[in-house]
């Protein structure tokens, strides 16, 4: 029996969407895209309510929906940055032993996430983005 298509190519997605963020972004390769990428993710997912989580989630691809949910605690309140300042000292936070993330991360993983997913999943991902961070949305 062969694996559903978005399992067997999990990687591939997951480097591709590495690659887009690195081109987006002026990173120079793939290993500081990725880290960049969960760290943002990570921290959405710590802004959001357990309904909010699991909507972006089932619209995830494979790989990228299992690092979203990365030790996802239920039990922990959302905690949602107050202004996207604060959003970029929590990846800063995240990250800051091996990287230096652009200060348009967030937006330009956003920006990933609208163009890599199809229309109507990027929109769910953008309706539950809290209201702080709604301005790093790509218009």
């Amino acid at each position: 029996m062969g694996h559903p298509y978005d399992i067997e190519h999990a990687s591939d997605l997951h480097v591709k969407w590495c690659q887009a963020l690195m081109q987006r972004a002026g990173l120079t390769t793939t290993h500081q895209a990725g880290p960049q990428m969960r760290a943002v993710m990570l921290e959405l997912r710590r802004s959001l309510s357990p309904d909010a989580v699991l909507a972006i989630a089932n619209v995830l691809p494979t790989l990228e929906r299992g690092i979203f949910l990365e030790d996802w605690d239920l039990n922990q309140p959302p905690n949602p940055p107050e202004d996207a300042a604060e959003f970029f000292d929590r990846i800063y936070e995240r990250i800051k032993g091996h990287h230096a993330p652009v200060p348009s991360i967030a937006s330009d993983v956003f920006w990933v996430l609208q163009n890599e997913l199809g229309p109507a999943e990027a929109e769910v991902v953008r309706k539950n983005l809290p209201a702080s961070l709604a301005e790093l949305w790509p218009d």
